[in-house]
């Protein structure tokens, strides 16, 4: 398991698909609403870091009282967040504090950093380094299978859904312009551009899970979204512009051309699988997950988890900490 980096995934490959029947209710669907919001995963980062006030959060992040308050509550209904009083000179307040189920979310964002870190320009000069404690080297913490241990990428999964109906309903409702980032933009700790035009986008977010699940063609993605045209078009456009999609001529009569994951775009998988894995708590007793991933070669569902790419081990919350952080350009 050693080397400096994790392999870079075949372009071509993408995630084999078999399918199964659909019970009620969608865990990736709230999973995906929940983290898959720009402003969300701002704020988990931020209480990461131990900001857990309100005026805390609302000067370091720049975001308006309506949209922050908005994102809070809806942390706390999904148990991610618990409000904890605290007295100040005047009168009792809150602060907020990740539960258990909100600590869970920590690979997520270690995998966003490693992934911006890695694939966008610039990114590699500004963003910290990842310390192991364990063996005390820097690691780009790749992504592992719980159940064997061995490294994993997008070549290495097969996606098992539970039935066809598309996956428009299981992607995130609200919008992060870039706009919404100009105060943000001249921290690198706090401004994920990329990033930003993957998740917190329902339409994008949606082209990239079913461009992971093996559709290729505008008219694939126009019946597993029910997307109109030429917002479609904007969107494949976009994520094409980013670095994520690649075109080419497509061998069918109804499409001109098809849409490639690119090495890029697949090594975004880490961020989808840690969500799809953490979707599974909004499971009731005896539901099936939406979408199921198996390790091909271990056979057993996958267990996505954080590796060391010197020592090999497992890495955990207390087990990691960023070394060598640069000071914000203001």
């Amino acid at each position: 398991m050693g080397g400096s980096g994790w392999r870079s995934p075949r372009p071509e490959a993408e995630p084999q698909l078999s399918q199964r029947v659909r019970p009620a209710g969608d865990p990736l669907r709230r999973a995906l609403e929940l983290v898959g919001d720009q402003w969300t995963l701002l704020i988990l980062q931020s209480l990461f870091l131990r900001f857990r006030r309100y005026e805390e959060l609302r000067l370091r992040l720049g975001i308006s009282p309506t949209a922050l308050s908005g994102r809070l509550r809806d942390m706390v209904d999904a148990g991610m967040l618990v409000r904890v009083p605290y007295r100040d000179a005047r009168r009792t307040r809150h602060e907020y504090r990740l539960t258990e189920r909100g600590l869970e979310l920590w690979p997520l964002l270690i995998s966003i950093w490693a992934w911006e870190r890695e694939w966008v320009d610039g990114r590699r000069e500004v963003l910290p380094t990842l310390i192991h404690l364990d063996c005390e080297l820097a690691t780009s913490a790749p992504l592992g299978c719980g159940a064997c241990g061995r490294r994993v990428d997008a070549r290495d999964v097969r996606a098992e859904r539970l039935d066809s109906t598309g996956v428009a309903a299981a992607t995130a409702s609200k919008r992060f312009r870039r706009k919404d980032a100009e105060g943000l933009a001249g921290d690198p700790l706090m401004f994920f551009p990329d990033t930003m035009e993957l998740l917190g986008d329902r339409w994008s977010t949606g082209l990239l899970v079913s461009a992971l699940l093996g559709a290729r063609h505008f008219s694939e993605f126009e019946r597993e979204l029910g997307i109109g045209p030429s917002v479609l078009s904007g969107r494949l456009s976009k994520l094409v512009e980013v670095g994520v999609l690649r075109t080419g001529v497509a061998k069918t009569r109804t499409d001109a051309r098809d849409y490639r994951m690119t090495a890029k775009g697949l090594a975004f998988f880490p961020a989808l699988a840690f969500i799809a894995e953490w979707s599974r708590g909004f499971e009731v007793t005896g539901q099936e997950p939406d979408i199921t991933l198996h390790h091909v070669e271990c056979g057993n569902r996958l267990r996505p988890m954080l590796l060391c790419d010197h020592c090999g081990r497992p890495l955990t919350r207390k087990s990691v900490q960023f070394g060598g952080v640069p000071t914000p350009k203001r």
